[in-house]
C-alpha cells in the first residue's frame, strides 16, 4: 500500500481504559514507516505525558486541544477536520473516540468503544426502576446523535462480536463493514503465572470502576450487597475499590458498614499500580450491566487471578464460556459463586490457567493491528 496519511480523531479519550488503548494503537502507528498519523486529542495530564514520549516520533503528531465540549467538538471534527485534511493530504479519519463527521468526502473508520447507548438491556432496567429521566438524559440523547452519525461511516471498528449484535438492535448495519480487532497483547509473556491462594488467609475482592461509577450500567450495588452479606459470615476478608472515601460515602449504593474494611484507592491511571492491586489470595469481581470488552476483567485474567463476571453476552464473547459467572441482581447468587471458590471446591490455578487460554484464543481470531484494517478501508 502507498504512503498514507491518517487523521486520528482521540477527542474525548481520558479514562484509563481509553488511554490504555490509545498506547496500544500508537506502538503499531510508529512501527508502520508508510503512514504519517495526525491525533487531536483533548488536554488532560495522560495526554499530554503521551505526547511528550512520543515527541521524537516523525510519523506522529500531537494537536491538543483545551475543550472537548459538545458543540466545540461539533465545531471543530466538522470544520477544522476540514482544513486539516487538506493540509495534511488526509486519506482516512480514524475516529478512535467514536464519533462520525459529516461530508468529509473521504472514508471514515469508526471505532465504537461504548455500548451505553446501544443496549435494550440497559434501557429495559432504567425504566424497571423509573428512571425515566435519567435514562432520556444518559442515554436516549446522545443515542439518537451517535444514530446519525453513525449513517455517515460505512467502516466500523469493534471488539468483539457481541457489540454487532447490540448495534443492530439499534442501527442498520446491512450496508456496513464490521471490523473486529483486538485491543489486547496476547504474547504468553504479557500474561502472569495464576498468584496463589490459601483461603484461611485473609482474602481481598478487587473492584475495579471509574469515575462514573453512579451511572446505573456499572451496577456497584450488585458489589455491595454481596459484600454485606459476606461480612455477615464473618469472613475475614478486605476489599480494593478503585475509588476514594469521599466519593462512596456519598454514593447510594454504598453501605458504611464496609468501610472498616475497604481500602479506598481512588482513580489509578498508571499501568504499574493498576498492576499492584493483583496480588495473592484476591477475587475481582466485575458487575457490569454492559461492555464492550472490560478491560479492568482482562486485565485481571493477564495478571493471574480469579475473576466473576455477570452472565451476559459480553461475558460469553469476550472471556468465553468457563469464566465463573453469577445472574445480574441475584447478589445471592454471586455471594454463592464467592463461596463455592473460598471453600475450596475451585482449583484456582486451573481455572486461571483456563480463562488465560481462552482469553488467548478469543483474540487471536481477530485483526491484530489496526493497520490491517486501514489497508482493508483505504
Amino acid at each position: 500500500m502507498k504512503k498514507k496519511n491518517i487523521l486520528v480523531n482521540a477527542i474525548g479519550i481520558q479514562d484509563s481504559g481509553g488511554i490504555t488503548i490509545l498506547k496500544k494503537v500508537l506502538t503499531e502507528f510508529i512501527a508502520d514507516k508508510r503512514g504519517k498519523y495526525t491525533l487531536v486529542c483533548s488536554s488532560s495530564d495522560s495526554i499530554i505525558e503521551i505526547r511528550d514520549e512520543y515527541l521524537k516520533q516523525n510519523n506522529v503528531d500531537f494537536l491538543i486541544i483545551e475543550s472537548s465540549s459538545f458543540f466545540y467538538r461539533l465545531y471543530f471534527e466538522n470544520i477544522i477536520f476540514r482544513k486539516l485534511i487538506k493540509i495534511h493530504n488526509i486519506s482516512l479519519v480514524y475516529n478512535f473516540s467514536g464519533s462520525v463527521q459529516l461530508f468529509l468526502g473521504i472514508p471514515q473508520l469508526t471505532k465504537i468503544q461504548n455500548l451505553l447507548f446501544f443496549s435494550k438491556k440497559l434501557d429495559s432496567i432504567y425504566l424497571k426502576n423509573r428512571l425515566l429521566y435519567t435514562w432520556v438524559k444518559q442515554v436516549l440523547l446522545k443515542r439518537q446523535v451517535l444514530k446519525l452519525m453513525l449513517r455517515f461511516s460505512n467502516n466500523l471498528e469493534i471488539q468483539s462480536e457481541h457489540v454487532k449484535k447490540c448495534l443492530s438492535d439499534f442501527i442498520d448495519g446491512s450496508n456496513k463493514s464490521f471490523y473486529i480487532k483486538s485491543d489486547i497483547d496476547v504474547q504468553k509473556i504479557s500474561f502472569s503465572q495464576p498468584k496463589k491462594y490459601n483461603f484461611t488467609n485473609k482474602i481481598k475482592f478487587l473492584y475495579i470502576v471509574g469515575p462514573h461509577f453512579e451511572y446505573l450500567h456499572k451496577n456497584l450495588s450488585d458489589f455491595t450487597k454481596a459484600m454485606v452479606s459476606l461480612n455477615n459470615l464473618n469472613i475475614d476478608f478486605s476489599i480494593s475499590i478503585t475509588l476514594t472515601k469521599d466519593q462512596l460515602i456519598s454514593s447510594r449504593f454504598w453501605d458504611q458498614s464496609l468501610n472498616e474494611k475497604t481500602n479506598f484507592i481512588g482513580y489509578v491511571d498508571n499501568k504499574n499500580d493498576i498492576n499492584l492491586l493483583f496480588d495473592d489470595n484476591t477475587i475481582l469481581i466485575s458487575t457490569s450491566i454492559i461492555e464492550t470488552i472490560g478491560l479492568h476483567v482482562v486485565e485481571g485474567i493477564k495478571n493471574g487471578i480469579v475473576t466473576i463476571t455477570p452472565d451476559e453476552a459480553y461475558s460469553q464473547s469476550v472471556y468465553g464460556e468457563n469464566m465463573i459467572k453469577y445472574e445480574l441482581f441475584d447478589c445471592d447468587l454471586l455471594l454463592s459463586a464467592i463461596l463455592k471458590i473460598i471453600s475450596g471446591e475451585t482449583d484456582c490455578n486451573y481455572y486461571i490457567k483456563v480463562l488465560q487460554d481462552d482469553l488467548m484464543h478469543n483474540e487471536r481470531l481477530k485483526y491484530n493491528s489496526i493497520l490491517e484494517v486501514f489497508e482493508e478501508v483505504i
